[in-house]
């Protein structure tokens, strides 16, 4: 059976994820003039995007990747990163909310 792209593939695409996301949020902050905001996301996201799929093929590895402990162990752990980045973009966002509603009524 051949496999649809191989391991060296993949880790290019997550590299040129890691270099492009940075770019993009960059790009996106220029035009809606919040560029450090949004380069900061772009940063998070390609450096969390690369360390997910780093820490998902450790786990793989170790665990073997058709075996129902692998697929449990990475789906906690896919959603717990999900919880914490929701919640921590959440206090973020009222934090925002907060500042900018303070420098209206001044």
């Amino acid at each position: 059976m051949h496999e649809l792209i191989s391991l060296s593939q993949a880790n290019h695409i997550m590299i040129a994820i890691l270099i492009a996301a940075p770019v993009i949020g960059a790009v996106w902050g220029a035009f809606t003039k919040q560029l450090v905001r949004c380069l900061v996301y772009g940063i998070i996201i390609g450096v969390g995007n690369f360390a997910l799929w780093n820490v998902y093929n450790v786990i793989t590895d170790h665990l073997g990747l058709d075996t129902v402990k692998n697929l449990v162990v990475n789906l906690v752990l896919f959603i717990v990163v999900g919880i914490v980045s929701g919640l921590l973009i959440g206090r973020f966002n009222r934090q925002e909310q907060r500042r900018k509603s303070a420098d209206t009524t001044e």
